[in-house]
């Protein structure tokens, strides 16, 4: 006897790959039953469950007719008489969930219904007491389930000892480096796609004495990151001008995440749309934690006059869009800016539903993300 789970195919596919990574739940094959217009969304879901070694299976059923889906489900449950089948009625449309519920009821098969948002997995028939969904998702699953691949990531152990060194240190200079790192930025930030390497670049006069200034890039010449000359500065490589230009803040955030113990975290996540767009996006931190993605953005850069305007237009909806299109319902954001954000700023960021971190409040920021988890 084989035990097979029959998922309801909606937009919201988290719910559906849960059970099948718990222990007491997980099966030896799925079924997934199939609107028209949840087709891709399907596929998506059958190459992940392939990935875990469960057979699948793909059944076309009736969003909207009670009927067709009642006579579709009754069929699954006469081909696999012999089999322990479950039906998740998580998804799907009304219709199909009510048709699902009532024939696996009817024939006194156990329904599920996964509440990821209280964290648990409830028994509507019979009913027995609910089982708490542990942590199961991680990132790259849950990219892939909502049609993002991993193309490229910074890890761990790519990072040197040096940097978490040259982090601590900015992080304890806090404000007092505030000018200096946006002066640094508006030089580093066009080296980002420079190939040869190393690189020198002049510095004007004024910048070069600013006290800031000469702060931030003693800290960073510390520690390797770039060399300090009469009036120009040279960076060894791009490693060094992606973490000058504000790679140290991500870094810092990553490492705080890590010590929190998620179920999983990663770091300059670059992804790939699967079909039909292909087209690409860079994430700074994402972490999953009681199956939820938590995307977080970091800004260093000081945003005054126009770039208030292209804060909201493009730091902000950025997050916002792909806290929706990578997170689902259930989804959450935030931005952790070095610099202190304008009001209006953080009156966009509550009006969008994002968590945000500012300026000093960064020496309190694992508290900060600890409380976010949790929420």
């Amino acid at each position: 006897m084989n035990r097979v789970h029959v998922c309801l195919v909606s937009a919201q596919p988290i719910p559906n790959l849960i059970p099948l990574r718990m222990e007491e739940l997980r099966p030896e094959k799925v079924i997934l039953l199939v609107s028209p217009d949840m087709k891709l969304q399907a596929e998506r879901l059958e190459k992940i469950i392939k990935g875990w070694a469960i057979k699948t299976e793909k059944i076309s059923i009736a969003p909207y007719d009670l009927e067709s889906a009642r006579e579709t489900c009754i069929e699954v449950l006469l081909r696999h008489d012999n089999d322990e089948i479950i039906l998740n009625a998580t998804g799907g449309t009304k219709i199909m969930a009510f048709a699902a519920f009532e024939v696996f009821r009817e024939k006194e098969k156990p329904v599920v219904y996964v509440d990821t948002q209280n964290n648990y997995i409830d028994f509507l028939s019979p009913e027995r007491k609910k089982l708490v969904s542990r942590g199961v998702m991680k990132v790259p699953i849950y990219l892939a389930s909502y049609g993002q691949n991993i193309i490229s990531e910074t890890n761990e152990v790519d990072v040197p000892d040096t940097h978490w060194a040259a982090v601590e240190a900015i992080i304890q200079e806090g404000e007092r480096l505030e000018r200096g790192i946006s002066i640094l930025n508006r030089y580093v930030a066009p080296l980002r796609n420079a190939r040869t390497f190393p690189f020198e670049i002049d510095i004007e006069d004024e910048d070069f004495k600013n006290v800031q200034f000469q702060g931030i890039v003693s800290i960073l010449s510390r520690y390797g990151l770039l060399t300090l000359k009469e009036n120009y500065i040279q960076f060894p490589s791009l490693s060094s001008v992606e973490f000058s230009s504000g790679g140290w803040l991500e870094e810092h955030i990553f490492k705080i995440v890590k010590s929190l113990n998620p179920t999983d975290v990663r770091m300059n996540v670059k992804v790939k749309w699967a079909r039909p767009s292909e087209s690409k996006n860079e994430y700074d931190v994402l972490l999953t934690h009681s199956n939820r993605l938590f995307i977080i953005e970091c800004k260093t850069k000081r945003f005054s006059g126009k770039d208030i305007s292209h804060f909201g237009e493009d730091s902000i909806y950025k997050l916002d869009s792909l806290r929706d299109a990578a997170g689902g319902l259930y989804g959450k954001g935030m931005l952790v800016s070095f610099r202190r954000l304008t009001d209006e700023q953080k009156r966009r960021l509550k009006t969008n539903k994002l968590e945000f971190c500012e300026g000093q409040n960064i020496k309190n920021l694992k508290e900060i993300i600890k409380q976010w988890i949790q929420k």
